[in-house]
């Protein structure tokens, strides 16, 4: 009976485990530091298009043309688990972005990369909100922790929005320690049944 209720115990831990690591938890963009910089015509481009914030779920980053006092196109907002761009601010109404040679491998003609600080980038997908007409997965690519999008040859409008949807799935420290335990108790147990077993016979 005893060793029907240890097993039984050793048997859920297991379980237990299996299950939680096979769904690691979703870690939050908020507090990443987000350092996010234009491309176009082969290279970075200068004054208004480059910057560095930290995520808290609201716009943290202003792209400008003609200098870090131009005219503004878009905000940058990156929340918990995704990243909007946001024509809103956008002054001047319905245009569209130029054509270029590559200017970041592998994606980016005209467009914009953003790197984060200490986060793992497992997947990322278009958010349905996203209303730039011909924006598709073929403008967006991914590392560890950089992201890139091109929008080269498409309009916007001060309507238009591109939202991403981000998962930088991390296991968390706890669901490492009880992963932990088990794999121990599964240990111990199989070397107490290995010794029970010779000194019964």
């Amino acid at each position: 009976m005893r060793t029907n209720l240890k097993l039984s115990w050793f048997t859920a831990l297991c379980f237990c485990a299996i299950t939680i690591l096979s769904t690691p938890a979703k870690a939050s963009l908020i507090g990443s530091t987000v350092d996010w910089q234009s491309y176009f015509g082969g290279g970075p481009t200068g004054a208004g298009t480059f910057g560095s914030f930290v995520a808290n779920g609201s716009i943290g980053g202003i792209y400008k043309i003609n200098g870090a006092n131009g005219e503004a196109i878009f905000g940058i907002d990156v929340s918990a688990s995704s990243i909007t761009f946001d024509y809103s601010v956008d002054v001047f109404g319905s245009t569209f972005w130029n054509s270029s040679v590559l200017s970041l491998a592998p994606t980016i003609y005209n467009g914009i990369a953003l790197d984060f600080t200490g986060d793992s980038i497992s997947s990322l997908s278009i958010d349905p909100a996203t209303n730039m007409a011909g924006f598709n997965g073929s403008d967006i690519s991914f590392t560890s922790n950089q992201i890139e999008v091109n929008w080269e040859n498409l309009s916007y409008t001060p309507s238009t929005i591109v939202e991403l949807d981000v998962n930088n799935a991390v296991p968390e420290p706890s669901t490492n320690v009880f992963v932990g335990s088990g794999i121990v108790a599964l240990v111990l147990w199989r070397r107490r049944k290995s010794w029970a077993t010779k000194v019964g016979g």
